[in-house]
């Protein structure tokens, strides 16, 4: 019985944990300028990263902002099995990720994003390496063309820490800069 009660504090101080770490999650922002011949061809402007860190650790990405322009894509947490067979292994010659790896959606921007970042694909992962203030980013980006049974890769795409926000908690996420599809 006494086992018992002692797993059972165990399951509720876990729970409790990982609801305190949610309730500390923080939202923030991430620019970045391009530092590649590959980035500077996707944007003149650079990148911007919406995302929220945990208070357990780990990030999760939301939203990708082309800086200081009107286009942005929401990225959604996905995985190499969703490239086809073979995967990251396939696409980039290596098994597992060195970042996370986001699908861009294809709602809003974000095929326009996939045309642009992989031109002739249907779909589109970047993997995106650790978001860290002050540390410079790499990203591979890897597209799925229709009828393809595997990804490949479409580009390598570096960038240089520019700046960082925090939106204040409880708070909804910033407006786009510019209003989507007017001039």
């Amino acid at each position: 019985m006494g086992r018992l009660k002692t797993g059972l504090r165990g399951v509720a101080l876990i729970a409790l944990m990982a609801t305190a770490g949610a309730a500390a999650a923080d939202e923030q922002i991430y620019s970045y300028e391009p530092a590649s011949a590959s980035a500077r061809l996707l944007t003149q402007t650079g990148l911007s990263f919406e995302f929220e860190r945990h208070g357990l650790g780990g990030t999760r990405i939301h939203r990708i902002v082309q800086t200081g322009e009107r286009g942005s894509a929401a990225l959604k947490p996905s995985s190499d099995k969703d490239m086809g067979p073979g995967g990251l292994k396939a696409a980039l010659g290596r098994q597992g990720p060195v970042g996370g790896i986001y699908e861009i959606a294809p709602d809003g921007d974000g095929q326009a994003f996939v045309g642009a970042v992989c031109p002739g694909a249907q779909r589109a992962w970047l993997i995106i390496g650790p978001l860290k203030r002050f540390r410079d980013l790499e990203i591979q980006a890897v597209g799925l063309n229709e009828g393809a049974r595997s990804a490949h890769r479409c580009a390598d795409l570096a960038f240089t820490f520019y700046n960082e926000w925090s939106m204040p908690p409880g708070s909804p996420p910033p407006r786009a800069r510019f209003p989507r599809n007017l001039p």
